[in-house]
């Protein structure tokens, strides 16, 4: 017998753990920096198109919704009593902030709507459940505060992308009239760009090595484990080159959003991806753009 010890082979598991995919292949699928070969060239570009913004548009900065070193947002005024679109950005719950944000504002304001841009604490410093949170007090504010610098707030749309998408679910579940004595409808209409309605395969992806999600989190964040209390109009955009899932789980919340009775629109982008489908968003001339500006009832 030899004295040499025998090198075990490491065993590859293609159990299925959601949906037909197995741990690689759900994590292919939840790898959206995978899709495009260079992540950073649209991340610049946000910045760069907000930074023109501020420069050719009356924005006023830093503005605090609360107390805390992010509680920060930026506003692009349009004249009195417009309605408000405010903008989450996605970054993974981790990264970005408002000034990667305000690319969109010269589209809504040409259109004769305010635009706003928040920021708000991110993962690690931060929880999901616990962001939510720190948005909904955003909104809250500037339903009380946002008239100062000529918003309507009795027309304020909210939108998200990616994991900002998140976020907008989170804003649908809350229950304006009881947590915050603020009208049932605070929230006139909803975009989630690039999202995702159940964040269980993220929590079973590689991406929650960071995340830290728990099964708990993921009951209480995801708009398609939740009931929502809101009823507004819903639009649903997804890029045609994302993953196959993002593109089943926007079909999933459009479908479900529908079967509650609500109103939703599905776009799917042909020609987009995980990263430039929000830029679709904010051209004046797609469709996309145009069934928000009626959705916010601007002519």
């Amino acid at each position: 017998m030899s004295g040499t010890a025998a090198i075990a082979t490491p065993v590859t598991s293609t159990a299925a753990i959601w949906r037909n995919y197995d741990q690689a292949a759900l994590d292919r699928q939840y790898n959206s920096r995978g899709t495009v070969p260079d992540v950073t060239l649209y991340l610049r570009d946000y910045a760069l198109r907000t930074a023109s913004a501020k420069a050719s548009l009356a924005c006023i900065e830093n503005v605090a919704y609360g107390e805390g070193p992010n509680e920060l947002l930026d506003i692009y005024p349009a004249g009195e009593r417009a309605p408000v679109m405010v903008y989450l950005h996605g970054g993974d719950w981790r990264a970005l902030s408002k000034e990667d944000s305000g690319f969109a504002a010269p589209a809504f304001v040409a259109a004769g709507a305010m635009f706003v841009a928040l920021d708000f604490t991110l993962v690690p410093a931060t929880t999901l459940p616990a962001m939510g949170a720190q948005v909904r007090r955003a909104l809250h504010w500037l339903w009380r505060h946002v008239a100062t610098h000529g918003g309507d707030p009795e027309r304020i749309h909210i939108a998200g992308h990616s994991s900002g998408a998140n976020l907008v679910g989170q804003l649908l579940m809350t229950d304006w009239k009881n947590e915050f004595d603020a009208p049932a409808d605070l929230v006139k209409s909803a975009i989630v760009i690039s999202g995702l309605g159940d964040l269980e395969p993220v929590r079973l992806s590689f991406r929650n090595a960071q995340l830290h999600l728990t099964p708990e989190e993921v009951a209480q964040v995801s708009l398609l484990r939740r009931a929502a209390k809101a009823s507004c109009p819903l639009l649903v955009a997804v890029g045609g080159h994302e993953t196959a899932d993002y593109r089943l789980q926007s079909r999933e919340v459009a479908a479900d959003w529908t079967a509650q009775g609500k109103h939703a629109e599905l776009f799917e982008l042909a020609e987009r991806h995980h990263f430039d489908a929000v830029l679709e968003w904010a051209n004046p001339t797609s469709d996309l753009f145009r069934a928000q500006r009626l959705l916010m009832g601007l002519t």
